[in-house]
């Protein structure tokens, strides 16, 4: 799906009027829905997520999203499956009394069960960890747990975004968006399973057309 011109104006909590002044206590939402306090410029919890000088002290935000939390589960089910035939697989040979057999069909469930809290627990930390920011002046993606990754680009420079709802996500009705800039024959970052992705897609098309020439 390639970025359209969008003609209407931004509604809500689109930050900002006709001579770029910011309105009087924007409200930035998690893709969950979840409001948080009124905010016209980075606030206090935002800017212990990002570099200190990352975002500008002028700099307004229009929306500040992390994943949903069914993403912890939805990133993790390939190494949950995985872990699950494990743990089966090992209490069935332990079930069949083989003499070399070392381990219980407890034993089996224990070991994948302490395995599997361990991995949701590693992906609820990335969870954590990722941030994206919608700004008047460009988008923001900081993930990455042992290594940081920050990425953002000017709203002028992003030619492409595209919704892509992978099948897990269709069934809970998230999506993620992945970014294009100029000059780019790939996407260059992504939103990964935000609840609403079309609101969202919407929100930051019409922020570039709002926001985009001026800057």
């Amino acid at each position: 799906m390639t970025r359209r011109p969008m003609t209407s104006t931004c509604a809500g909590w689109c930050a900002g009027d006709a001579r770029g002044r910011p309105p009087a206590a924007p409200r930035a939402e998690f893709a969950t829905g979840e409001a948080v306090e009124p905010i016209g410029r980075p606030i206090d919890r935002l800017r212990a997520a990002l570099p200190a000088d990352l975002l500008g002290d002028e700099e307004i935000i229009i929306m500040w999203l992390k994943p949903h939390p069914l993403y912890v589960v939805l990133a993790s089910l390939g190494s949950l499956l995985l872990i699950a035939a494990l743990t089966f697989g090992l209490a069935y040979l332990s079930a069949l009394s083989l003499p070399k057999a070392a381990w219980s069909d407890r034993d089996a469930f224990l070991f994948g069960g302490s395995v599997a809290v361990v991995r949701l627990a590693w992906q609820a930390l990335e969870w954590w960890n990722q941030t994206y920011v919608l700004t008047d002046r460009r988008i923001i993606a900081a993930y990455g747990i042992l290594r940081r990754h920050f990425f953002h680009a000017p709203l002028a420079q992003i030619q492409h975004i595209a919704v892509i709802q992978t099948i897990r996500e269709r069934l809970f009705g998230l999506g993620s968006l992945a970014f294009a800039t100029a000059g780019s024959d790939r996407y260059d970052a992504a939103w990964l399973s935000l609840a609403h992705p079309f609101k969202v897609y919407r929100q930051v098309n019409q922020t570039i057309d709002r926001y985009a020439r001026r800057h």
